[in-house]
């Protein structure tokens, strides 16, 4: 018991150590996929840019966005169908509140998804309708 105990120390020691090595990795949000893509990509765009590539730049954060609340809400659905065709209520009468709560919150998470996903895709279609038809000027 005591021996796992030191071993257990050890490895985080070691594992605080390299922490302390890595020091230019960056993640803000360590929950957050978003956080997460962004900080592995490190993508960095200059004022100097041309407007084309910061344009480009905003598309690509956009489609992004919406890839990754598509693919939440896929997700979501998938879970629910689970859900609903398992039908664990019945199985487990115990954790009918849990199951229940779990089905109303994954509705209001498909709704906010849905609904930021084509926010996203109409900023797409609006800003390249106005960058199409007005030109892109250097």
């Amino acid at each position: 018991m005591i021996r796992s105990k030191k071993i257990i120390l050890q490895l985080s020691n070691q594992r605080i150590n390299q922490l302390k090595l890595n020091k230019n990795i960056e993640i803000t949000q360590s929950f957050s996929l978003f956080g997460f893509i962004f900080s592995q990509l490190n993508i960095n765009i200059d004022e100097t840019a041309t407007s084309l590539t910061q344009i480009s730049y905003g598309v690509f954060l956009l489609s992004l966005v919406a890839l990754i609340c598509f693919i939440n809400v896929v997700g979501f659905m998938f879970t629910y169908f689970l859900i609903q065709k398992g039908n664990y209520e019945v199985k487990y009468p115990k954790l009918r509140i849990f199951i229940n709560f779990y089905k109303k919150s994954t509705l209001a998470y498909i709704t906010i998804e849905i609904l930021l996903c084509f926010i996203c895709l109409i900023l797409l279609v609006y800003f390249s309708f106005l960058f199409v038809y007005y030109g892109i000027k250097p």
